[in-house]
């Protein structure tokens, strides 16, 4: 693959109005016919919508309704870029989003995808009730646990929790942590909305939302059996997948690792991206959750 077609005709934005007057782009790719699934994603800490170019037509040719809300501050959403004021509204966000959704797809089942950051925004909805029982659940690379991971549980996490305002500071992230693939590497780095700072309260945001799914309880309560799926990339320099899985299982006995063994931490922007394409469209479509993810083609020629 040497170019990238990022004009995507498809996509439709339609805003929505959060509890504090923030104007949020909810976006959503349709598929020709009436859709016999949908799912709604929860996008990563430096990206947006933008980034399922790809993604949302994939996922629409297989008749699956797409929706991404650009979080606050990011991609075409209100807000101070980068600024996220507490994990209490951004919860309440993603709740009015899913809930459009929902009234929007009310008649096929839900899938939900949490990507990087965008699994703890998942994991805390879920812990939280904002996620229906019925609602198959997939963590992509998800950043369960991380805040602990790196900086303990003592002073120095303490200090995140409590920090606040709008000092900004950058994000010790490489475009490479993403991805190897060059044209992708091209499109991060002339992605004017990219966020590549974030406030001190953002940093205490990804505290609080650790918080609110590592207090103890479990998601299995429910009288409908859950499918909880965790993409597990090859590699992953963002990301401490092994902190991850043992969050996400200590939080459900149903989950269940589905590994991509030849991809770093966005899936989407690597050479097994139509595999992980049509996974993603099986698990959302079909009754019975799809593990295994299969190579039927050599991705590289794609």
């Amino acid at each position: 693959m040497s170019t990238l077609t990022t004009h995507d005709q498809a996509r439709t934005t339609v805003t929505l109005t959060a509890a504090d007057g923030t104007e949020l782009a909810l976006h959503h790719w349709a598929p020709r016919l009436p859709p016999v699934a949908a799912v709604f994603y929860v996008h990563g800490i430096q990206s947006h919508a933008g980034w399922l170019f790809e993604t949302g037509p994939a996922l629409a040719e297989h008749g699956i309704s797409v929706h991404v809300l650009d979080r606050r501050g990011s991609g075409a959403s209100g807000g101070p870029r980068g600024h996220l004021p507490s994990a209490g509204q951004v919860l309440d966000d993603y709740a009015r989003a899913l809930a459009a959704v929902r009234a929007h797809t009310q008649d096929v089942p839900l899938t939900v995808v949490g990507q990087s950051f965008g699994g703890s925004v998942l994991a805390a909805l879920v812990s939280e009730g904002y996620v229906d029982d019925d609602t198959r659940l997939v963590f992509c690379a998800p950043a369960l646990g991380q805040q602990r991971a790196r900086h303990g549980s003592g002073e120095a996490l303490a200090a995140l929790r409590s920090a606040g305002g709008l000092s900004a500071a950058p994000l010790s992230l490489a475009d490479a942590d993403y991805t190897d693939v060059t044209p992708y590497l091209g499109f991060m780095a002339n992605d004017i909305l990219m966020i590549r700072q974030v406030t001190a309260s953002t940093r205490s945001v990804m505290v609080q939302l650790e918080d609110v799914y590592m207090r103890g309880g479990t998601w299995d309560t429910g009288t409908s059996p859950r499918p909880v799926l965790f993409v597990r990339p090859r590699h992953d320099a963002i990301i401490d997948l092994e902190t991850a899985w043992t969050v996400l299982s200590g939080l459900t006995q149903r989950a269940v690792a589905v590994d991509f063994a030849d991809t770093g931490h966005y899936v989407e922007f690597s050479t097994a991206r139509h595999r992980y394409w049509d996974w993603l469209a099986a698990t959302a479509t079909t009754t019975e959750t799809a593990t295994t993810a299969t190579t039927t083609e050599t991705e590289a020629t794609r």
